[in-house]
């Protein structure tokens, strides 16, 4: 449960909003990664393919959230991201987690200045500690997810993956960071994420 320690006694009859922190990638290379994948859906037996408007760096999940913590969430948010400058990132490699026959989930891997990433994220867990959120105990992997549960025929093969990197321009692009976002997620929706707040460095 991740519910802001200071309401969690209280009672609210607002639906909790589910959260979590996230770099998008730029609106270019959305488009052109969601044109890749395009591609991509009539070769790859992917059950769902994520609309390019949700592709995303996750830093922190939140989890479902008091509405009424939203305010104080998003000054914790903003005093993470003070003197913070923006950085560059870069998409790389495709892979896969899960069994490598049939995959849960088809990723691209990221470049550039990684280090600048993972500073932010340990600064964003540690702003929202006090308010009752706690990181992940899984080691942080950042990515930018594809697709969703193969379900070709065959086994999935890996070796796609490898002529995927070295032919798509778009796993090789680059974009300035220089905001995150705070999304609420919107099941069954397409786009799947809505923009609650927007935190610009």
């Amino acid at each position: 449960m991740t519910m802001n320690d200071g309401i969690k006694d209280g009672k609210s009859d607002l639906a909790p909003e589910r959260l979590f922190t996230a770099v998008r990638l730029s609106p270019e290379l959305r488009g052109a990664v969601g044109g890749m994948c395009r591609r991509l859906s009539r070769e790859l037996s992917f059950a769902k393919w994520v609309h390019e408007e949700d592709y995303h760096i996750t830093l922190q999940f939140l989890g479902d959230t008091d509405p009424r913590a939203i305010p104080a969430l998003v000054s914790a948010l903003r005093k993470a991201a003070a003197n913070f400058g923006p950085f560059t990132l870069s998409l790389s490699e495709a892979g896969v987690f899960g069994a490598t026959a049939a995959p849960r989930v088809l990723w691209a891997g990221l470049g550039g200045e990684t280090d600048q990433l993972r500073e932010l994220q340990g600064r964003i867990v540690e702003a929202t500690l006090p308010l009752g959120f706690r990181a992940e105990e899984r080691a942080y992997k950042p990515h930018v997810t594809l697709a969703r549960k193969y379900r070709g025929e065959g086994a999935f093969d890996p070796g796609q993956l490898d002529a995927l990197t070295r032919e798509e321009a778009a796993l090789h692009a680059s974009w300035r960071v220089d905001q995150w976002v705070l999304f609420a997620t919107r099941m069954h929706n397409k786009p799947m994420y809505e923009i609650v707040e927007t935190i610009n460095f």
